[in-house]
């Protein structure tokens, strides 16, 4: 049975049927950044630029590549492949340009969209529990499903459901882990670098795949493999060949944002904010 989506807003709510929607080891520069302060963008930048060494493993395989809307403001993707609908489910950003979209995997069509409030800044988005579509927004502690939050910094980045809990980032080293249920923290883990020495921050686009949280970090190049009881960072894959090739300018905020697992395959499609592609890809360990 295909996912329904249930969006609520104040009094207003929509209620859509998806079917109906068609609706490389070498030494790399990763950057922790400081623990639970806000993300503004320069300050980002600024630490992406710093230099502390680490461990990265570069090893992605680029198996196909997508059109995408360059136009997305990209903060949630996921995937849908099943049956007959291959589609993503992606949320954008931005006041006035926020949105839900449902997508064409091959063609990068835009099947079907739902714009937010212009008072509303979208971010992440996942499915829940009953196969719902659970979104977050950016500084309003509101989620589209009715239901207010509390973070670390008091914004909602990145969602994504592992089965039990939703998990959740706020742009701190803080990842949450929210019973889908109440939408009530039940625990929490800081993402650490170095055996713990060094925490992670600005955290952003969260993916669950293979029992380990996949996580975006805000102005670098990077996807991070995350233990989910400790928040140690096992893994960490270099996409800077993705964002050459796409040809973007990172300083305008055209950075890697994305990561949607496709358990049918066993392959992750990765894109990024205003990216004019999205790249099928296999991580190397």
């Amino acid at each position: 049975m295909l996912p329904r989506l249930l969006v609520r807003i104040g009094v207003a709510a929509v209620l859509v049927a998806l079917g109906a929607m068609v609706m490389v080891m070498q030494q790399q520069t990763l950057t922790p950044t400081r623990s639970h302060e806000l993300s503004f963008a320069e300050e980002a930048q600024a630490e992406a630029r710093a230099s502390r060494r680490a461990t990265v493993y570069p090893m992605v395989e680029v198996l196909d590549k997508y059109p995408h809307d360059s136009a997305a403001f990209t903060q949630g993707f996921t995937v849908i492949n099943r049956d007959n609908v291959k589609i993503f489910i992606e949320s954008t950003g931005l006041y006035g340009k926020s949105s839900l979209r449902h997508v064409d995997i091959e063609s990068g069509k835009v099947m079907r969209q739902y714009d937010l409030p212009k008072e509303l800044f979208g971010e992440g988005v996942t499915f829940g529990p009953k196969d719902e579509l659970i979104m977050l927004t950016w500084k309003s502690k509101t989620g589209l499903r009715d239901f207010h939050f509390n973070t670390v910094t008091g914004e909602g980045w990145g969602v994504t459901y592992d089965g039990k809990h939703l998990v959740v980032s706020d742009g701190s080293s803080t990842i949450m882990f929210w019973d889908p249920s109440t939408m009530k923290e039940v625990r929490r883990i800081d993402v650490t670098i170095y055996d713990g020495q060094q925490e992670i921050s600005h955290i952003n686009e969260l993916e669950i795949a293979k029992g380990f949280i996949y996580a975006n970090v805000w102005y670098q190049p990077y996807i991070l493999k995350i233990d989910p009881r400790t928040g140690a960072v096992i893994t960490v894959f270099d996409m800077s060949k993705l964002v050459a090739d796409v040809g973007v300018d990172v300083t305008s905020g055209a950075v890697l944002n994305g990561i949607a697992y496709d358990d049918k395959y066993d392959v992750f499609y990765v894109t990024g904010k205003q990216w004019n592609a999205v790249y099928k890809v296999r991580l190397v360990e």
